[in-house]
């Protein structure tokens, strides 16, 4: 991807970033780089870091770079991004036998933009493609032209472009979720809830059927399927509920029961925060579609 734009980092210290009332998104840094045989020592180990708290996205133009993250060493390629959070245990590096390393990135602070960058981790996972052309990726090229000509002249102007770029990022997100292969400790544990919701096991016990620690499974659980597995489990007990609901006269009690609910007041409640109404109402609704899947947040 040829760029005009010269091999820059930019810094940015404005006056009222340090208002912390002012919800204003904090660009730290953004740059240009070209990283080749000469930079043997370009390494970066999140834990080592004095410059943080920061979120990193760093998009490979051409070349190639390592990122070493979640206990794996990953090869970052042409049109791949890389997202990070500084402090954290990660390191990225160049390996002089390659042929360069061409990126752009850029620095921010978390403290406004963080439920945003959540949820772009969520969908698109920590190393992914984006074309060059994408929203995002202009966006990027156009905050580090800005930067090189001097047009971001304060705070106003840097939070901007940063919302900008971030809710752009989060649009790409949405619309192009990455395509996964589920680890197979997860596509293990997806089935058993699916064939064990009404007696489930506990998080720990389950874990340590697929050989996790009760924390590595929830934190790998929800980085796939997107929710925890608490909150995938009771999906799948109110939407088993639902016909239940619907082609029976059953009680509330017998239908909490049936689905893995110790009472009636709790599978109620759980039922009204994910459907938005009671079991009640929604079996009461006359001339309502009949739903052989319903699907919801």
């Amino acid at each position: 991807m040829p760029t005009n734009l010269p091999y820059e980092t930019y810094g940015f210290r404005f006056n009222n970033y340090v208002n912390i009332h002012l919800p204003l998104c904090h660009l730290f840094a953004v740059g240009h780089d070209n990283i080749n045989i000469t930079h043997e020592q370009y390494r970066w180990h999140g834990l080592e870091r004095q410059d943080g708290p920061l979120l990193l996205f760093q998009y490979t133009l051409e070349g190639n770079g390592h990122l070493d993250i979640d206990q794996q060493s990953l090869k970052i390629q042409s049109h791949q991004a890389f997202l990070t959070e500084i402090p954290s245990d990660h390191c990225y590096y160049y390996d002089p036998q390659q042929e360069g390393w061409h990126f752009y990135f850029i620095l921010i602070r978390p403290h406004t933009i963080l439920p945003f960058w959540n949820e772009i981790v969520q969908f698109l996972g920590r190393t992914p493609t984006l074309p060059p052309n994408s929203k995002p990726i202009q966006i990027l090229e156009e905050i580090i032209s800005a930067a090189h000509s001097g047009f971001i002249t304060d705070e106003y102007v840097a939070s901007a472009y940063v919302y900008s770029f971030v809710i752009e990022l989060r649009k790409y997100a949405k619309v192009s979720p990455r395509p996964m292969q589920l680890p197979a400790s997860i596509t293990a544990a997806v089935q058993y809830i699916d064939q064990h919701y009404q007696n489930m096991i506990g998080q720990e016990e389950l874990a340590n059927q697929l050989g996790l620690s009760k924390y590595q499974f929830i934190r790998t659980f929800t980085k796939y399927m997107g929710v925890t597995p608490n909150d995938y489990l009771n999906r799948k007990k109110i939407e088993n509920s639902l016909t239940l609901l619907l082609s029976t006269t059953h009680s509330l009690e017998y239908i909490a029961q049936e689905v893995g609910y110790s009472s009636a007041s709790y599978y109620i409640r759980v039922f009204r925060k994910l459907i938005g109404q009671t079991p009640a109402s929604f079996r009461s609704t006359k001339h309502q579609l009949q739903y052989d899947k319903l699907y919801f947040n």
